[in-house]
């Protein structure tokens, strides 16, 4: 009995990791950000939803903030781009660390559970993981269209954005 327990439990895990590789749908995220704001991304149909997914103590994450921050800069004003921060760590730990280096996106604290649950991967050991930090652009059909870790990710986001909107001549 207990065997077909830890059964259903795996494959409910497994069922969960949703897809999140380039051409297949992007896990629907509902959750609420720093600021109060309640996001859920099956609302933002029509939206591209660029996600960056980090925690404080990432050194490869905070590295990368400025980056992200010039990329909310560069495409401020387009009304069809949500810049999300799924973040591992919580409230607490984000408020002061953002008064230090601020961060454009919105970041959603305490983000564990749709980190892993909906972005996580199975590693050869059937352990959920995600590498850290990961990029995601979803177009506005729902579809990932970029997928890339670390720093690099922040110039192949950029060059998905300028593929999506071309600057007008």
């Amino acid at each position: 009995m207990k065997y077909l327990i830890a059964f259903s439990a795996i494959l409910i895990l497994s069922l969960s990791v949703f897809a999140q590789n380039k051409g297949e749908p992007a896990p629907t995220v509902f959750a609420t950000t720093l600021d109060g704001k309640v996001i859920n991304t099956s609302d933002l149909k029509g939206k591209v939803v660029v996600l960056n997914l980090w925690f404080i103590n990432c050194p490869n994450c905070v590295e990368e903030i400025q980056k992200l921050n010039g990329l909310v800069d560069e495409f401020q004003g387009n009304p069809n781009i949500i810049f999300l921060a799924p973040a591992i760590s919580s409230e607490k730990e984000l408020v002061p660390f953002l008064k230090k280096n601020p961060f454009k996106y919105q970041v959603i604290p305490s983000s564990q559970n749709i980190i892993l649950g909906k972005f996580g991967t199975m590693d050869k050991n059937g352990q959920l993981s995600t590498p850290f930090p990961m990029h995601y652009v979803v177009d506005g059909n729902g579809t990932i269209t970029l997928k890339m870790q670390g720093i690099k990710g922040v110039e192949a986001v950029r060059a998905e954005l300028r593929k999506m909107f071309p600057k007008k001549s």
